[in-house]
């Protein structure tokens, strides 16, 4: 059985990480709202290719939060650049997901000598507002992440969240409804009474321009990219092509019948598009 271990960060707290397989390592970043074991369906799937590190984010997950940390992009790319050296990595293929396919981009650019390839799924590139990229989930989503963002009552609807709520609003992530299944919700709705959770929410919320701004850093990539999208996924097309024209990948797909979330609703085809190379 594989076991997680914890990565320790400057500020003291730490991130969970599980490492498994045998070849040449592999980084899995999640989406926003996550947590590692989102890439329980395709780890087994590619053990036999590569070690691979699933990851928490710093403040998701099962990690717990520090209130003195300001959860920008810029402090998660540091994180996880730190989590590499540390661990003396090299000829390594990052993969990330929303929020992780920005900060593989972001990673590629501090550490290219150590970075050999990245895999984009759905970079979450493009807010303007406060989750602006979540609201437009669905109505209820609008509501909900519209709320949280309220300066003094903001942190008053944070707390209000629950396993249902969470479902709704991330279900407007997929077409297949089922992908979220109850199982893994009632798993992330377990982050929800951690110590300092509403904090982290909003503070990876209100650092949306942080987002935005790493995307200025794609035309400087000299790593190889990969960048996936899904049919469904919710950036819009002029925002897939600015994005697209930027990092100006070697390679570039898109899943049909599949949203932001393609690690839960096609997981063979994430697997096979890093397999590929």
């Amino acid at each position: 059985m594989t076991t997680h271990e914890r990565f320790i960060l400057e500020d003291g707290s730490y991130i969970r990480f599980r490492k498994s397989g045998s070849g040449k390592p592999l980084i899995l970043l999640h989406t926003i709202r996550n947590r590692l074991e989102y890439f329980d369906q395709i780890c087994p799937l590619l053990e036999n290719s590569f070690t691979v590190y699933a990851l928490d984010l710093p403040g998701f997950g099962d990690s717990p939060v520090n209130k003195a940390v300001n959860y920008d992009q810029s402090y998660m790319a540091g994180a996880i650049a730190g989590f590499i050296v540390e661990h003396k990595l090299s000829e390594l293929t990052l993969a990330g997901e929303s929020i992780g396919a920005v900060l593989c981009t972001t990673i590629a650019n501090m550490l290219p000598a150590q970075v050999g390839e990245i895999v984009l799924f759905n970079p979450y590139d493009y807010d303007k507002i406060f989750g602006e990229g979540v609201r437009r989930a669905n109505p209820f989503a609008r509501f909900i992440i519209w709320s949280m963002s309220l300066p003094i009552a903001g942190s008053v609807f944070a707390a209000l969240e629950n396993k249902l709520i969470l479902w709704l609003i991330l279900r407007g992530g997929v077409c297949d409804k089922k992908a979220f299944t109850y199982r893994f919700i009632s798993l992330l709705s377990t982050s929800i009474r951690k110590s300092g959770n509403v904090y982290h929410t909003r503070n990876v919320f209100q650092n949306f321009k942080s987002w935005a701004e790493a995307k200025k850093q794609y035309a400087l990539l000299q790593t190889p990219v990969t960048l996936v999208y899904g049919d469904h996924d919710w950036s819009s097309s002029e925002e897939r092509s600015e994005s697209r024209a930027l990092l100006n990948p070697k390679k570039y797909i898109e899943l049909e019948n599949t949203g932001h979330f393609s690690f839960l609703e096609a997981p063979q085809k994430v697997v096979d598009i890093i397999k590929s190379g």
